[in-house]
């Protein structure tokens, strides 16, 4: 009996001992933890930044496919600086108005009223890549109409936002010939700050469609 009591209690050392691994799983645990919330946090931040892009690609892509679409079936007349803003030489509106690798302008007549300036429907659509704005940040943001429709967008490597070609799939270049654009390929990548700063950089994502012109 004298051999199985101990009356001596616990040692320092099994005290510390004890310590040090509780801080081992407590430190070990709030590790697991913070990764698996930063992770969630990085996921949900990306699937918003992606719906919110995807919505936009899909506003772009619905106005291309209506350029040149002419209610009356006939081209209408252009009304001065309200649809011509660069004052060219052109008597009628155009399906594409201005083509550039950061900015394209196309119009139509969907309500068929015989010109192309009304604001609903929306019937003269300037998208262009610029910089950030005091309500949209970024390094760059697409435009529409001079609002913001894109924040945080940058266009790819390439640096073309859009990429023209004609009937036959041939690139027509930076500067395209206007009335041979018959496919344009949109592409851009959303990048938004990292939730993690242990990690820092951004989450981005690469969105990229084409679309058919129909007349």
């Amino acid at each position: 009996m004298r051999l199985l009591r101990n009356d001596d209690g616990v040692t320092l050392i099994e005290q510390l001992a004890a310590l040090l691994l509780g801080v081992l799983m407590i430190t070990s645990l709030h590790g697991f933890y913070r990764t698996e919330l930063f992770y969630l946090l990085a996921q949900e931040v990306r699937s918003t930044t992606l719906e919110d892009a995807r919505g936009a690609m899909d506003i772009i892509s619905r106005d291309l496919k209506l350029a040149g679409s002419w209610g009356t079936g006939s081209v209408p007349s252009e009304a001065g600086v309200v649809d011509d803003p660069d004052g060219d030489a052109d008597s009628v509106c155009n399906r594409v108005y201005a083509a550039t690798e950061r900015l394209i302008q196309v119009q139509m007549d969907l309500n068929g009223n015989g010109n192309c300036t009304d604001i609903e429907p929306r019937e003269n659509i300037r998208y262009e890549l610029t910089g950030p704005t005091s309500t949209c940040p970024g390094a760059s943001i697409i435009r529409r109409n001079g609002d913001c429709l894109v924040a945080y967008a940058t266009a790819p490597n390439s640096g073309k936002l859009f990429t023209y070609y004609n009937e036959q799939g041939i690139e027509l270049g930076n500067s395209p010939p206007l009335a041979a654009i018959k496919r344009i390929r949109i592409a851009f990548w959303i990048g938004m700050k990292h939730p993690d700063p242990k990690v820092g950089g951004n989450l981005t994502s690469t969105l990229s469609t084409s679309v058919e012109l129909r007349n």
